[in-house]
């Protein structure tokens, strides 16, 4: 099955970018660990996804090769304490989805108090649509 991956890895074009995948990693979450350079996973023809830190680890997956895998995220040295609340129960907050190329935002409603980096639920402005986002900065979310 492996020697499928590196057949397919060859005809497509090469493997992915390790390196841009840390970026994109530490965009994300600065303290995850470094992509172990060993892998060779074969290019992703979209952007990989990268999720938001979670259960200790960044997951990374290509839904159209079907690969995925976790980037451990290293525990924080600072002192327990509360984090700063950037978003307040029903504030607007400008809703921003990216990708490469392509950037939609529009204006929904906070339902809970968040801090940078945690997951906060929105509601739409025109239906009764909520979500989970992830607090990007005062005021900004991002799914």
């Amino acid at each position: 099955m492996h020697h499928i991956l590196f057949i397919v890895a060859a005809v497509s074009g090469g493997f992915e970018d390790l390196q841009a995948l840390d970026s994109r990693i530490s965009a994300i979450a600065p303290q995850a660990e470094q992509v172990d350079k060993r892998l060779k996973l074969a290019q992703c023809p979209d952007a990989p996804i990268v999720a938001p830190p979670a259960g200790g680890a960044v997951i990374v997956r290509c839904p159209a090769l079907g690969w995925r895998f976790r980037v451990p995220v290293k525990a924080s040295l600072e002192p327990a304490g509360s984090p700063e609340i950037v978003i307040r129960k029903g504030e607007m907050v400008e809703c921003v989805s990216d990708g490469p190329g392509f950037a939609v935002s529009t204006t929904m409603i906070a339902l809970e108090d968040a801090a940078a980096g945690q997951p906060v639920r929105v509601k739409s402005l025109t239906s009764s649509t909520t979500m989970t986002a992830y607090v990007k900065s005062r005021g900004v979310v991002s799914f």
